[in-house]
């Protein structure tokens, strides 16, 4: 083989690696860093909880790291929560719940506000991570008023109302910490904490 031949060849070699080599970071691994990238990015969206409205909504705003914060505020709800509304015995909606739970309306009013004062003092003005109901962490179809389980600090926020007995485990939708939310429902209703001291037997 002469030189020139010899030249052609190994251009041709580099030219068809340097083929590949794009193909292979374009078609396999450029999609699986971008996909790592924005897991990562994901990891670190803090929300901030800007107020409680009740015992089971709360109203939060995306973490900026500049200033002014010109993200919106909107109000989410606690999914897989069942708790009494802070308000007093005579309050209609106090009294709805109290009926619907079989136990007297003051009780539910006692109640619904340890919940919320709970709330205030846990969370307001922290840093959130906030999973949606089915436990994606993700903005993606984050909307005013969608169902989310709130982590302070590593703390399920909802499952820590369950364990103390502030608020029972709503079943009426499906979300992702079903079985976790069930079972401490049972641990608190078997030491009767907080609402299980007043709450009906169960059948």
């Amino acid at each position: 083989m002469n030189l020139r031949k010899k030249n052609a060849w190994f251009v041709s070699i580099f030219l068809l690696g340097m083929f590949g080599f794009t193909g292979l970071m374009t078609f396999y691994v450029g999609p699986i860093m971008m996909a790592k990238r924005n897991e990562v990015a994901q990891d670190q969206v803090l929300f901030k909880c800007r107020e409680v409205l009740d015992s089971t909504h709360i109203q939060v705003q995306l973490r900026a790291w500049e200033r002014p914060n010109t993200y919106p505020e909107f109000p989410v709800q606690f999914a897989g929560l069942n708790a009494p509304p802070p308000g007093k015995a005579e309050d209609p909606a106090v009294i709805a719940w109290a009926e619907a739970q079989g136990i007297p309306a003051a009780v539910a009013a006692k109640m619904g506000e340890a919940s919320y004062k709970t709330l205030v003092a846990f969370i307001r003005r922290q840093n959130l991570f906030i999973y949606q109901a089915d436990g994606r962490h993700s903005t993606e179809g984050l909307a005013p008023d969608s169902r989310v389980h709130v982590l302070v600090s590593g703390t399920n926020v909802n499952l820590k109302q369950i364990q103390s007995g502030l608020a029972l485990h709503d079943t009426r939708e499906p979300h992702a910490f079903s079985d976790q939310y069930a079972a401490a429902e049972a641990e608190a209703r078997a030491a009767k904490k907080g609402l299980w001291q007043y709450l009906p037997a169960q059948p």
